[in-house]
């Protein structure tokens, strides 16, 4: 079942790799996952040699029948937010902040706090651990850098009508749902 999980999450990760690089080009006519994993990934070059990746970890963003039920249901009960930012050294290497905690907000203007780790559940740090280990293999020194964040999912969901922002380092990043991606 996790290893299911894992091979999923690398098809994901595999993409992302490419649609987080700067010089990525847009994608032409993508198809339904293609457009919710473009969506849901955040890039700002803040400044020369410094940048913040927000992405929003939706089940949307997965190719379908290839995905572990247990990380569909996490996705879709909670939301899942890796967030990195990171500056580059005159010698061409990355340095990431350390963020202890983000806070998000929903549609109401309600602020949610991240889930402890010693109240998450096994099948969520599961997924956690299973992102963070890819996302460090397969996107290089950004995925290294990558905090992920665990939110209660009752109030934002990725195919529902609102909206989610992610005030970090004197911005706010939002999304608007739903999503591109979602059934219509």
């Amino acid at each position: 079942m996790i290893r299911n999980s894992l091979r999923s999450a690398a098809t994901v990760l595999a993409c992302a790799c490419l649609a987080l690089s700067p010089a990525s080009a847009r994608q032409w006519n993508p198809d339904a996952r293609g457009a919710a994993l473009d969506y849901t990934q955040i890039v700002h070059a803040k400044g020369p040699g410094e940048v913040v990746v927000v992405w929003w970890v939706t089940p949307q963003a997965f190719p379908p029948g290839v995905n572990d039920q247990v990380v569909q249901d996490v996705l879709s009960r909670y939301v899942v937010l890796g967030i990195a930012h990171g500056r580059t050294a005159t010698t061409g290497q990355m340095s990431f902040d350390a963020i202890a905690d983000l806070r998000i907000t929903d549609s109401t203007d309600r602020s949610l706090g991240s889930l402890p780790s010693n109240v998450t559940p096994p099948e969520v740090a599961q997924t956690i651990s299973a992102l963070q280990t890819l996302a460090r293999q397969s996107l290089g020194p950004i995925g290294q850098g990558i905090r992920w964040f665990v939110f209660d999912g009752s109030t934002i969901h990725a195919c529902s009508s609102g909206m989610m922002s992610v005030p970090f380092d004197r911005e706010t990043y939002t999304y608007d749902t739903p999503i591109p991606g979602c059934p219509k």
